[in-house]
């Protein structure tokens, strides 16, 4: 008995660095499951599996967690719940006063990407070594939290390497030759170091912030979303 399956409706998204359009399409019941059970399970290592395994699939490939940008990740995903749950989230958030709880609703479309003034991939070391930065993906934000080596921040600056140049050489980072990569990370000197750093905290990342005052005690609070795991709740 071949019982028909229910056509799944496709939409547009655009993403919102890259400006690619995308087609994609609302999970279905079984990647629903998925999301549960890593919800469930309260690791960061399931949850991000199952976002990027969901996003993978409902954007038919062409949102790859292991390739794309962190944030552009995370907004794929938003907008593919928004389209299998409703586009209303539901968080609570707690006064830093008297700790009451206070429910906020907000929609999919209210996260922004938030950009720093000044941000820059391109790192200009002494002796006309230049470099390029990617941007982490979300299988190295997986990796920061599969192991309690404290080291492995300096093993993702070096991934996040694309490519070093100076006037007569250019080395591209294509995986096959990290510890050459990172080799170069550990001879910097904590000056030249600051530099990646700066990539890092003023890289573009997906948000939603909500300034309220709250209904109890009226004290001033300011509540900020930027994390995978809150896409959960």
């Amino acid at each position: 008995m071949n019982i028909p399956l229910v056509k799944v409706p496709t939409f547009k998204m655009t993403l919102p660095f890259t400006q690619r359009e995308v087609k994609y399409r609302p999970y279905v019941v079984k990647e629903e499951k998925i999301l549960i059970m890593a919800s469930e399970s309260e690791t960061a290592q399931d949850m991000v599996n199952a976002v990027g395994d969901v996003v993978k699939s409902c954007t038919f490939g062409a949102v790859d967690y292991e390739r794309d940008p962190l944030f552009e990740v995370q907004y794929a995903f938003l907008q593919i719940r928004g389209k299998s749950q409703g586009e209303v989230l539901e968080f609570y958030s707690v006064c830093g006063k008297c700790k009451d709880k206070m429910p906020v609703n907000l929609n999919v479309s209210e996260f922004t990407l938030k950009t720093t003034e000044g941000h820059t991939y391109k790192i200009s070391l002494p002796e006309n070594v230049n470099v390029i930065m990617r941007y982490p993906t979300l299988k190295l934000y997986r990796d920061l939290y599969e192991t309690e080596d404290e080291n492995v921040i300096y093993d993702v600056v070096a991934a996040c390497i694309e490519t070093i140049y100076n006037e007569d050489e250019t080395f591209v980072n294509d995986g096959t030759e990290s510890a050459e990569f990172r080799k170069f990370i550990d001879n910097l000197t904590p000056e030249q170091f600051e530099q990646f750093e700066r990539f890092f905290v003023t890289m573009p990342v997906l948000i939603f912030t909500l300034k309220y005052n709250c209904s109890k005690c009226e004290e001033p609070n300011t509540l900020t979303i930027d994390g995978i795991n809150h896409f959960f709740e």
